[in-house]
């Protein structure tokens, strides 16, 4: 017979094998919310593949105008399951399909790198140039699990005049969005 010692042993093995793979889900889910709200101004967060896979949804002509020297072609594709573009390869409307390591001399229009961005003095992305309403207000504040939940809430309440206008009301897509970051942090 089972002693009520051992079957609370079991529950509570299970209950925590369930969590992990909520956690796991929300993980997962939060990587598709940060590639559909975040990643096209951003660039991706994930660990370097070494392979380019191009997203067929972002245009080349965006790619190339989020490209700096701290970001790459290959830190702004995603998994769709394409092969990898070749290297020579050209495009009429575009003209030639970089390779996935080439620099494109075009200034970044949008948001900084979030690759490392929970734990890190907020305004520190060298070669980023942050609204001086940021600078006065946020620069060398830490980015933690707290300050990015309020920031995503709506950062144009938070600083209004920064350059940033998404904002995420939904509380569980943001704590998915920041599991995520904080795993590639």
């Amino acid at each position: 017979m089972i002693s009520k010692r051992t079957l609370a042993v079991l529950f509570a093995g299970l209950g925590v094998a369930s969590f992990a793979g909520a956690e796991d889900d929300d993980l997962a889910q939060g990587e598709k919310l940060y590639g559909t709200q975040c990643q096209l101004c951003h660039g991706s967060v994930a660990p370097r593949t070494g392979q380019f896979v191009p997203n067929p949804s972002v245009p080349r002509v965006l790619l190339a105008m989020l490209e700096t020297a701290e970001l790459r072609l290959s830190d702004l594709a995603v998994d769709s399951g394409h092969a990898a573009a070749p290297a020579a390869a050209t495009d009429a409307s575009t003209g030639p399909v970089t390779s996935p390591n080439e620099r494109v001399a075009v200034a970044l229009p949008y948001g900084p790198s979030l690759r490392g961005v929970v734990g890190r003095p907020a305004g520190t992305v060298p070669g980023y140039s942050y609204s001086s309403t940021f600078v006065k207000t946020l620069k060398g504040m830490e980015w933690t699990e707290a300050a990015l939940n309020v920031w995503i809430t709506n950062p144009q309440a938070w600083v209004p005049g920064v350059y940033m206008f998404y904002k995420q009301p939904n509380p569980d897509v943001r704590r998915k969005i920041i599991l995520y970051l904080k795993a590639n942090s």
